[in-house]
């Protein structure tokens, strides 16, 4: 038996240290590494892992106050995490008071994600408090804690005070109307805040016109989200007078609220002054169609708003008409969202007929809007003269095989539509070799989603592309019915292919032999970055056997 003591890990070669480090995880060194004697304080400072660090997401890994103790103690002399994710954790008020100390002396981080974390509004004290010193922090995520309307007002006095933080989300934490008043106050004060979340926190009209009078004296905010907030058209006349004279806020999110005809007409008389606003989201609210006319006469003058989201809202197709005639004349909106809101195949001719001659929409959304085989094909129409146009959602529109025909007709020759989103649209195998024909001649189109479509036996078409497109990079087949033997044929095609980097097929049937085909194909594929298999019947064994033929691909990532 041999005498020789073991060597200290203290006591060895900088370079065995590092072959060390080399086989820990990042908590490891920080946890367990650093701070233990100034020797490996030292080492670990010239580690090429420690020093490129910027990044720590810990999020949902249960470490609760204690482990964000053990953590600060780290983060008290870290000079590289920049950025640390920390949310579902449970960390609690205690866990908020740990952050809130490091806050004080450090000099690096500059984002915070403290989401769900049931700080409550003493941890949200703390954070506070910690903000009135800080110079570093510029993104603080506090969303869905409870911080409550005392846990607002504590962070509204230090965006009195504090003049770095440029992002704040307080979403879901029941601050009310008196927390909205409490920030609307900081913010006639405050001059660095650019982006301010308050989504799901029953801010009603009072509290909506506390933050639109805000907006009459601040010169910073940027961004306003008010999703679900119950506003109805009393408070969107209050945020109207404020954006006619505002010219800083560029983003405005009014999505799931009750705002009706009134409340868009008062919006739209202030886009007729208004020179600042780029983004409007209304989806989910009740505007009508004659909240669409308001907003249809505003946009043939209108030379800001580049995003319009109308989704849900109950157009119709006379809404729909009025808004396809203003898009003719208009010249600088970008994005038009329209899913579900009624409007038929009639109405998308009209939109239709629009798109031939707009030169400035580059993403159209028309999901959920049973539009038919015929709407598909005047937008096809459309297509083949549209030079513009890059993204089309029509999920949902019951399209079916003739409408595929339709589109894969105008995608066999167009050189600007990239992303085609044709979930649930009932095309089935036909439908999806139409689309697989186009696409050996296609060179523009990335993105395609043919979820939930019933391609079973299609699937082979679309295998057979991919070893001749050279462009598409995701594909999505998920609920296809797709069972062992589509696996197989796309198996084969990622043997050959070069240019795919995500493939889903969750919620198919390719059970264990599919699986075995997929991952004996892609041992040698060096392109594929993400392949998703959930739900598809594939027992633990061969999941660990496949993933074994796969160790050697570090690019690919697999969920299963």
């Amino acid at each position: 038996m041999s005498n020789k003591t073991p060597s200290s890990l203290l006591a060895l070669p900088v370079e065995l240290v590092y072959h060390i480090l080399d086989n820990l995880d990042q908590l490891t060194i920080l946890y367990s590494v650093r701070n233990v004697c100034t020797r490996l304080n030292v080492i670990t400072d010239t580690y090429y892992r420690y020093q490129t660090l910027t990044t720590l997401n810990l999020g949902a890994n249960g470490i609760g106050d204690e482990g964000t103790k053990q953590l600060t103690n780290v983060l008290i002399n870290n000079m590289t995490i920049i950025a640390l994710y920390l949310g579902w954790n449970q960390i609690g008020e205690k866990g908020a008071q740990h952050l809130a100390n490091v806050l004080i002396h450090n000099t690096t981080l500059a984002t915070l994600d403290l989401g769900s974390n049931q700080i409550g509004q003493k941890g949200a004290q703390h954070l506070a408090n910690a903000l009135t010193n800080n110079t570093t922090l510029t993104t603080l995520d506090l969303n869905g804690n409870g911080i409550g309307i005392n846990g607002t007002q504590h962070l509204a006095n230090a965006l009195m005070k504090n003049t770095t933080l440029t992002t704040l989300d307080l979403m879901n934490n029941k601050i009310g109307v008196d927390g909205a008043l409490y920030l609307a106050n900081a913010l006639v004060h405050n001059t660095t805040l650019f982006t301010l979340k308050l989504a799901d926190n029953a801010i009603l009209n009072q509290g909506t016109q506390y933050l639109a009078y805000a907006l009459t004296k601040n010169t910073a905010l940027t961004t306003l989200d008010l999703r679900n907030n119950a506003i109805q058209d009393n408070g969107a006349q209050h945020l109207a007078n404020a954006l006619a004279n505002n010219i800083t806020l560029t983003t405005l999110s009014l999505r799931w609220n009750q705002i009706g005809k009134e409340g868009a007409q008062y919006l739209a008389n202030a886009l007729t002054k208004n020179t600042a606003l780029a983004i409007l989201d209304l989806m989910g609210n009740k505007i009508a169609a004659d909240g669409a006319q308001h907003l249809a006469n505003i946009l043939t003058s209108n030379r800001t708003l580049v995003t319009l989201d109308l989704g849900w809202n109950q157009i119709g197709k006379e809404g729909v008409q009025l808004l396809a005639n203003a898009i003719t004349k208009n010249t600088t909106l970008t994005t038009l969202d329209l899913m579900g809101n009624e409007i038929g195949a009639d109405s998308v001719q009209h939109l239709a007929n629009a798109l031939i001659n707009n030169t400035t929409l580059s993403i159209l959304n028309l999901a959920d809007n049973d539009i038919g085989n015929n709407g598909a094909q005047y937008l096809s129409n459309a297509l083949a003269n549209n030079t513009t146009l890059t993204t089309l959602y029509i999920m949902g529109n019951r399209i079916g095989v003739d409408g595929a025909q339709h589109l894969a007709d105008v995608l066999a020759n167009n050189t600007t539509l990239t992303t085609l989103d044709l979930t649930n649209n009932e095309i089935g195998a036909n439908g999806a070799q139409h689309l697989a024909n186009a696409l050996i001649n296609n060179k523009t189109l990335v993105t395609l989603d043919l979820g939930w479509n019933k391609i079973r036996e299609g699937t082979q078409y679309l295998a057979n592309t991919l070893t001749k497109n050279t462009t598409l990079t995701t594909l999505s087949l998920v609920g296809n019915e797709i069972t062992q033997h589509g696996a197989q044929y796309l198996a084969n095609a990622l043997a050959k292919n070069t240019t795919l980097f995500t493939l889903n097929l969750a919620q198919n049937y390719i059970l264990n032999q599919g699986a075995q085909s997929l991952a004996n194909a892609l041992a040698n594929n060096t392109t594929l970055i993400t392949l998703i298999l959930t739900g598809n019947q594939i027992e633990k064994q061969r999941i660990e056997d496949a993933m074994e033929i796969l160790k050697a691909n570090d690019a690919l990532k697999v969920l299963w």
